[in-house]
Formats: C-alpha cells, sequence, structure tokens
C-alpha cells in the first residue's frame, strides 16, 4: 500500500564541524510509496553517535556518494510501524535496535532491510539499547571474526574506556578471555567492566609493562602508529593485531599504509587485521543474548534532545574527546 510520512529528520547540508551551527539542520522530510518487500519502517525513540558520523559530516571519511543535502545517521532504537511483504521476523509494535548506517536513521522514522535489525533486550531503555549496535557490533566482530579470539586467551585493548573498548572489555570477557589488559585512564571503569589490569598511558607503556610476546590478541580501538608498535612487542607469534582505526591519517592514505602492514604481516606474523563492521541481526541477536545474561552493559556519558541545539551539543560532547561511555538522544514522537 502507498502510505506517504511526515516527520523531521537530521539533514547534513555542508562538510563542516557537526559541533557548531551550518553542517546539520533539522527540516521537514517525508517517505512516500510501498515499503520495499524486506524493510521495515521503525518510529525512532533513541540515537546513539560514533566516531563514523561526525568523520562523514566534516568530510574526513567520504564513503558516502550522495550529494548533499542527505541524511545521516548509524544507532538507533525504536518501534516497527509497518513491514514489507517478506518480512517474517518482526511485527509492527515490536521494540527494536539496529545499526542503520546508510538507511539514514538520525530522525524521527526511518526505513531499513529487516536484516539489520533485531528485538531490543527487554531490560533495557530504547536509550540503553541505542548505544550498543555499531560498538557492541565492532567489538564482536573484531574479537570473535578477525581476531578468531579463543577461550583462555590473553587480550589487550588499546582504549578501554572508549565506545568500543568498553564492549571489547566485555566480550572479550564473555568469549572466555583468562586475562584481559586495556589502556586507558579511567581505571575504576575499565575495571567495573571486568579488565584485570588496567595502565594508565599518560604515565606507562603497555609494552614496557606487560610481557613482551605474550598476548594472543591485540585489539586498536585508537589508532597510531606507537600503538601498532607497542601492540607487535606484545604479540606472540601466532597472535594477531586487530585495529578499527588507521594511523590518524584520512582514509585514502591509510589504506595503503594498512595494506603495506597486512602485506608484511602475511611474511612475517603477527597478523594484522583492519576491517569495517558489518551491521547484521544474528550478531545484535548474540549481544542482546550477552545483555540477558548480565554479560554486557552499557554506560551512558549524557542525554540530548532531538533539537537543531540538541545535535550541536551531542557533537560537540562526541568530538571533545572526554566522553566515558555513549552520548544519546531520546527522539519522543
Amino acid at each position: 500500500e502507498n502510505m506517504t510520512t511526515t516527520f523531521k529528520q537530521s539533514v547534513h547540508v555542508a562538510l563542516s564541524n557537526p559541533g557548531e551551527s551550518g553542517a546539520l539542520e533539522i527540516r521537514d522530510a517525508t517517505l512516500s510509496g510501498a515499503l520495499k518487500p524486506n524493510f521495515v519502517q521503525i518510529s525512532t525513540r533513541a540515537l546513539s553517535i560514533n566516531p563514523v558520523d561526525y568523520k562523514m559530516i566534516t568530510g574526513e571519511l567520504n564513503f558516502n556518494k550522495k550529494p548533499l543535502p542527505r541524511g545521516f545517521g548509524s544507532d538507533v532504537a525504536g518501534v516497527v510501524e509497518a513491514i514489507g511483504s517478506d518480512v517474517t521476523r518482526l511485527k509492527v509494535g515490536d521494540e527494536v535496535y539496529s545499526d542503520a548506517i546508510g538507511f539514514t536513521p538520525f530522525g524521527e522514522v526511518f526505513r531499513v532491510p529487516e536484516s539489520k535489525v533485531s528485538l531490543k533486550p527487554q531490560s533495557l531503555s530504547f536509550s540503553e539499547a541505542a548505544a550498543i549496535p555499531l560498538a557492541g557490533l565492532t567489538a564482536l566482530q573484531a574479537l570473535r571474526d578477525k581476531g578468531s579470539m579463543k577461550s583462555g586467551a590473553k587480550v589487550v585493548i588499546f582504549g578501554g574506556s572508549g565506545g568500543v573498548g568498553s564492549f571489547a572489555i566485555q566480550i572479550a570477557k564473555a568469549l572466555g578471555a583468562s586475562e584481559v589488559v586495556t589502556t586507558s585512564t579511567n581505571e575504576a571503569l575499565c575495571k567495573q567492566l571486568g579488565a584485570d589490569r588496567v595502565i594508565n598511558y599518560r604515565n606507562e607503556n603497555a609494552s614496557e609493562v606487560l610481557q613482551s610476546s605474550h598476548y594472543d590478541l591485540v585489539f586498536d580501538t585508537v589508532g597510531g602508529y606507537n600503538h601498532y608498535e607497542q601492540g607487535v612487542k606484545l604479540l606472540k607469534s601466532s597472535g594477531t593485531y586487530v585495529s578499527i582505526v588507521g594511523d590518524g591519517v584520512s582514509l585514502p592514505k591509510m589504506v595503503p599504509r594498512l595494506l603495506w602492514r597486512k602485506f608484511k604481516s602475511n611474511f612475517s606474523s603477527p597478523g594484522y587485521q583492519i576491517f569495517l563492521t558489518d551491521s547484521n541481526s544474528s550478531d545484535l541477536d548474540a549481544l542482546t543474548q550477552l545483555v540477558n545474561e548480565g554479560k554486557l552493559k552499557t554506560s551512558i556519558d549524557s542525554t540530548f534532545q532531538f533539537t537543531d541545539e540538541g545535535v550541536r551539543e551531542m557533537f560537540k560532547k562526541q568530538m571533545s574527546g572526554r566522553t566515558k561511555g555513549k552520548n544519546v538522544m531520546e527522539v519522543k514522537k
């Protein structure tokens, strides 16, 4: 059936700093036409942002080839309001969450393939659920898939109190890590999340205070060549270095340098893996299960409201680098 929905959407209008006016603007938008068979339409209740969001808005990353003005966004939680004819897992009224990057969730309503959406954990509020998808999926896939983490593994996580790092500590423990060491200035938070040891990078260097060639997996959520140098010293020869960030340079420059590292690591271990997160419902379901088992908690730093000023303040906070946990936005309809 054809339905037209009018709603408010935050739109990316200029490549500039989203913490200041000019980059983003809330506008009236419409969705019309039939829902594609495998899509669901979701009424947004809460949103969260990740570094990838502001990097795409400033233009530091340019995966998005759609012309400006355009929608944006990644993490979202809400309620299914309509389903396509081929949708089987979800029904109207379901409370769900998703990493809907590429499907412009940053607004009151959006449409996304069912394959990227899962029922949200019932014990969590919409805001708490919205804090999970991209960072949680990234941590899960980095450790389990790219890092081939096995129970009993010894793991080092660079950046334990960031969005991805805080999930990685908990997921490493849930997957059976025998030792989780992380770098952070926030020792209390990391210990609370399950880290066995926290190294304050302001006055200690991980490769100097930890045993060399002792760890199975280093997961770098921070980036920069110095982390790579430290990580390689810490890894067993059979170990893997997984990075979700480059050398603190923009993506086009980053990729050749990373490819060179990957090329080198194919001939001399440790292995170097870089990847982009795959948004899918079966991995989201795995995260839901961890939440239900009490093994995965979200920590929220600040909550914002869906206004132009609220959006700017949220990005300003996210980009300040002083965020403990996730920033979320409540969207009231």
